[in-house]
């Protein structure tokens, strides 16, 4: 189906063939243990694993800098070997928009004019909330197949960066680092504001971890399981005790029992 596009307060369409298009429909969420709904142990492994490098392109950026970067095809082929075929979608969230917009040197005061297209798109994986973003991607040439080249790659820069919010397999590690070195490590000031030096990033997590796993039973206990329950629900779905668990797997328990909590109280009463 073709989508509109805004240029000038005016609406078009766009060509069919440059419309998203969406992996099969995700198959129903159903089967999970007690109190949340979640992704699947051997996808949540499958994210926790860290991303090829042999994957990532660099392109030239602001000041010449060279900036890391995943090619659409290679998330396309990320999310089907994580999710499954058929085990994810996407599809646009709203219209994809022409922009126009205009840069004034403040040495000259000359006004250099561009056009951009936006597009924001959904991802929906059974077990996870859906992740949404916009993708932006300039016109370089005013033509068709410019203004076409450039709807497409505002399409699938949008799909790109939701994808990055599930982790490192899709790039999200390449992001908020120095474009010629390693990420900044966390550090902690000490009582006279010196810097106290890195925290080590396994007690990091283990902090975290503890307050998750406190969180996933109060969560528990809000629906009315006690802990026990609680952790025998983790070693059936996880195939871990919950004090084996990192942070990260953690982290999407609490975040999908969460959401069904909220779900459990927005439901009309039978």
């Amino acid at each position: 189906m073709a989508h509109g596009i805004h240029a000038n307060g005016t609406t078009t369409s766009v060509p069919t063939d440059a419309a998203i298009h969406t992996d099969r429909a995700p198959a129903s969420d159903a089967g999970h243990d007690l109190f949340w709904d979640s992704l699947p142990p051997a996808v949540v492994t499958a994210l926790e694993q860290p991303l090829d490098p042999g994957l990532v392109a660099q392109r030239r950026g602001r000041a010449g800098k060279t900036y890391d970067y995943l090619e659409g095809h290679v998330v396309i082929d990320q999310a089907n070997h994580v999710f499954g075929y058929g085990g994810w979608g996407y599809e646009l969230a709203g219209d994809v928009t022409l922009r126009q917009i205009e840069l004034v040197d403040p040495a000259t005061g000359e006004v250099t004019r561009s056009q951009v297209y936006s597009a924001p798109v959904r991802v929906t994986v059974p077990g996870a909330p859906p992740r949404a973003d916009v993708g932006f991607h300039a016109v370089a040439e005013a033509t068709v197949d410019g203004h076409e080249t450039a709807c497409k790659g505002a399409v699938t820069d949008g799909l790109k960066r939701a994808l990055r919010s599930f982790g490192d397999r899709f790039g999200n590690g390449l992001y908020g680092t120095p474009a010629t070195g390693a990420p900044r490590p966390a550090t902690v000031r000490a009582g006279d504001g010196r810097s106290a030096g890195p925290v080590p990033a396994s007690s990091r997590d283990e902090s975290s971890a503890r307050t998750l796993r406190t969180r996933l039973v109060e969560l528990g206990a809000a629906q009315g399981f006690d802990e026990t329950q609680v952790r025998a629900a983790v070693q059936r779905r996880t195939g871990r005790a919950l004090d084996a668990l990192p942070a990260a797997e953690l982290t999407t328990l609490v975040d999908a029992a969460d959401r069904k909590l909220r779900d459990t109280r927005l439901a009309p009463a039978a």
